[in-house]
């Protein structure tokens, strides 16, 4: 398969050599050898991973050198014109890559036909990068493990099967895994394929339906994925520490899409493995934690990252669920106030998560930022979250030496000092009234404190205070530092006729002890039916559309209504946010 992807200018898929025949037939364009120096960086990065210098993974040709793209013919036609003849069909690069942006694909296309072909606007993947391809072989005197699929049963109608398969690492001392690579079974019913190192052992070996995202354990990292067109992940040197213990999840899309009977499949990953040798690798997910998409309309999400170490970056796999649109990220140099691409990815692709080429060596001080782009075309707000109708935001980098975090996330703003306020969609407009900032500041309590219940009067309730209470600064991600996480809010309550409104923007800013950002901002706003009988309460929402219900505790002392939440937002604690309002008519 790995060749008949490779050979991206012939018509079908063989290995055999193109003759430099220079027939008479031959087509009358001429492209300038000269002018191909203004093409030829972008033929090296989109093609030159099999087309370069010393062409690889099969393909019989550089397609570097203009004189041999001109004097190379196959059935008359040179190889330059071929190249825009493939571009324009789609078949370069093959189905399952990535897109060349529209721009650079004619650039290459109107050299190589002398302006007669124009490419089509592109659909699909567009990526700025090219993908993380692997050598043909692997290198020899690796051991091989295998976590496979065992011999599970894709039936005729299924469209849409993510499936789980569990394993502990079949090591028994530490190794450096220096290759990973896809393993067939039955292909007429794989789309893709993702490996997933569950560090918390929030799964149980075995097998289960994942659809809803428990295949993506919470504190868990993406280490290999596979799609029509990717090939094996490779390190140059070193590898990806294995140690007994761990536990993998291998998921798999299976779309049964000709309707075959009795298929059974044994797809899987192999794992060459070696000693601890050579650099070691490291994975980080870099990107915005926590955020919140509101219904109908285009939202961008954006966190930095800055490095604090020396650090080079190998590969990288943007990854985000069913509504992502557009993934950026860029590079501002410590020192500079000018930012430069790192990678863009447009026409997202949930089936299509490849690992791309990132050599870059990021120095101290270096920030990365990370935009997604997400177009919600639900009715109700989506939040990020593990499970597949959520969505996340993150670049999954492999880089040495190891990074010391697993999570990079410092928001748009490592210290925000406002969060913007908007009325959400529940409060009537009459009754905005102000919103004045709030700032609030976290604190460690088994229980948060006892509530006081009284009958609620109508009114207009302005945001006063906000109190975090967690059960234990410790998380996967790290140690909270509570002295220097806060959150910021604006907001109010509206209480009238049995009614209650909630309208509150925060901020919520939590700083870890290695200066890890964690949280962000987000807008709630509910409305329903009120009953200030007892507490907890539990209403069920006319606002927003769509109905289900809402729970929180209230209490009410004086002028001050209190209403908190129970979160399970920060990884392995139970978080209880409390705000404070003062009746202001």
């Amino acid at each position: 398969m790995r060749s008949c992807l490779a050979i991206l200018f012939l018509a079908s898929c063989t290995t055999a050599p193109i003759a430099g025949d220079g027939g008479s037939d031959a087509p009358t364009c001429s492209p300038d050898p000269a002018a191909f120096a203004s093409v030829r960086p972008l033929v090296e990065r989109y093609c030159g991973t099999c087309h370069g210098e010393t062409p690889n993974f099969g393909a019989p040709i550089s397609l570097l050198d203009p004189s041999q793209l001109l004097s190379t013919h196959v059935h008359g036609e040179s190889v330059a014109a071929l190249m825009a003849a493939r571009l324009a069909d789609g078949s370069m690069p093959p189905v399952g890559m990535p897109r060349l942006p529209q721009a650079d694909a004619n650039a290459i296309a109107a050299w190589a036909s002398c302006g007669a072909v124009t490419v089509p606007e592109a659909s699909g993947l567009v990526s700025s990068r090219s993908p993380f391809l692997a050598p043909a072989d692997a290198p020899t005197g690796l051991q091989t493990v295998d976590m496979r699929a065992p011999g599970y049963s894709v039936g005729p109608d299924v469209a849409d099967d993510y499936h789980c398969f569990v394993f502990d690492a079949p090591v028994d001392a530490p190794r450096f895994v220096r290759r990973f690579e896809m393993v067939f079974g039955e292909t007429a019913v794989l789309h893709h394929l993702i490996l997933i190192r569950d560090i918390e052992h929030r799964t149980t070996v075995g097998d289960f339906n994942c659809y809803d995202g428990s295949g993506m354990p919470a504190g868990s990292q993406y280490v290999y994925a596979w799609a029509p067109g990717q090939s094996a992940l490779e390190f140059p040197a070193g590898g990806l520490r294995i140690t007994p213990g761990d536990r993998y999840v291998v998921q798999i899309h299976y779309n049964n899409g000709r309707h075959l009977a009795g298929v059974r499949d044994t797809s899987g990953v192999r794992m060459f493995l070696g000693p601890v040798e050579g650099p070691e690798y490291g994975m980080i997910a870099i990107g915005p934690t926590s955020f919140s998409l509101p219904p109908h309309v285009r939202t961008p999400a954006t966190s930095r990252c800055t490095f604090t170490s020396d650090t080079t970056v190998l590969a990288g796999m943007p990854h985000m669920h069913l509504l992502g649109t557009d993934f950026a990220e860029t590079i501002t140099r410590a020192g500079s106030t000018a930012s430069e691409p790192f990678i863009r990815l447009s026409g997202w692709s949930f089936g299509t998560q490849l690992f791309y080429a990132l050599p870059t060596t990021l120095h101290a001080g270096d920030v990365v930022t990370t935009t997604c782009t997400y177009m919600n075309t639900r009715d109700e707000t989506v939040g990020s979250g593990e499970n597949t109708t959520d969505e996340m935001c993150f670049d999954f980098m492999y880089a040495t030496p190891p990074p010391t975090e697993r999570y990079c996330d410092e928001g748009s703003n490592m210290h925000p000092t406002d969060v913007s306020y908007v009325p959400g969609e529940c409060l009537a407009t009459s009754a905005a009234g102000a919103a004045p900032l709030v700032q609030g500041g976290w604190s460690m309590a088994a229980t948060p404190p006892a509530l006081t219940q009284a009958s609620v009067p109508d009114g207009r309730w302005q945001l006063e205070g906000i109190d975090f209470y967690v059960t234990a600064p410790n998380t996967p991600i790290g140690v909270i530092d509570l002295t220097r996480s806060y959150v910021l809010g604006r907001g109010q309550v509206v209480t009238s006729g049995g009614n209650l409104t909630y309208d509150v923007s925060q901020d919520a800013v939590v700083i870890t002890e290695s200066n890890v950002r964690l949280g962000g901002p987000g807008h709630d706003s509910f409305s329903g039916p009120f009953d200030s009988s007892g507490s907890p309460a539990t209403i069920s929402l006319t606002c927003p559309a769509g109905g289900g219900t809402s729970a929180f505790d209230w209490g009410l002392e004086g002028d001050v209504l209190t209403i908190g939440f129970t979160s399970h937002d920060v990884p392995s604690q139970t978080l209880w946010p409390r705000f404070h309002f003062r009746r202001a008519l």
